[in-house]
């Protein structure tokens, strides 16, 4: 569990989705999930299966978690 706290409006389409994105970004870098922006495809190869499944499972529910 993380001792940070993330204040992020959810992104409705009328709030600034540039700032949202950027503070989406910062905070998938902080839960060590940024690599899976690239998608499943660019993850280091040396990654098991599973461990490519749980960053992207990890960094769709921080991005629904915001959204």
């Amino acid at each position: 569990m993380s001792l940070y706290k993330f204040d992020i409006d959810k992104f409705n389409g009328s709030n600034d989705f540039t700032l949202w994105k950027l503070k989406m970004k910062a905070v998938l870098v902080h839960q060590g999930c940024a690599a899976a922006l690239e998608g499943a495809d660019q993850l280091p190869a040396t990654m098991t299966d599973d461990a490519k499944n749980l960053m992207l499972e990890k960094a769709h529910n921080l991005i629904l978690e915001f959204d």
